[in-house]
């Protein structure tokens, strides 16, 4: 948080624009308001998600590790993006900015995403059994 005000300061100067006080207080009282909406959204998320569980169906910290595992095991770019729109709660014209591609590619790769995970947890959900040949 504070190395990104630094960063937009260093850019401003070399853009030569002038640097205050008050526009550097700015800055960084945005960034802290980012990150207090961010841990809002993340809590708002894991209660949401915690009452949706709760309803459905009992959970195992299996499940969670499984879940948290298979998320893990995704490719770097599938993974950030999922965990940009559910962890974070962005929209895809924000995780656009933030990766610097058009919101159209944002959406293409968090249905990649999506259906890598799914693929990944119905594994978990219905291992392939092997049939065992019977003889009558």
């Amino acid at each position: 948080m504070l190395s990104e005000a630094f960063r937009l300061a260093w850019q401003r100067y070399e853009d030569g624009e002038a640097l205050s006080v008050p526009w550097l207080y700015g800055v960084v009282r945005n960034r802290i308001g980012d990150e207090y909406r961010r841990r809002g959204r993340r809590a708002e998320l894991q209660c949401q998600l915690n009452e949706d569980f709760a309803l459905r169906m009992p959970v195992s910290d299996d499940l969670y590790a499984e879940v948290r595992d298979a998320v893990e095991r995704l490719p770097q770019i599938h993974r950030e993006v999922l965990k940009m729109t559910y962890w974070e709660r962005l929209t895809a014209r924000e995780i656009a900015a933030v990766l610097n591609m058009n919101s159209a590619a944002v959406r293409a790769r968090l249905m990649r995403a999506r259906r890598m995970l799914r693929a990944a947890l119905s594994e978990l959900q219905d291992p392939a059994v092997e049939e065992v040949p019977t003889h009558e």
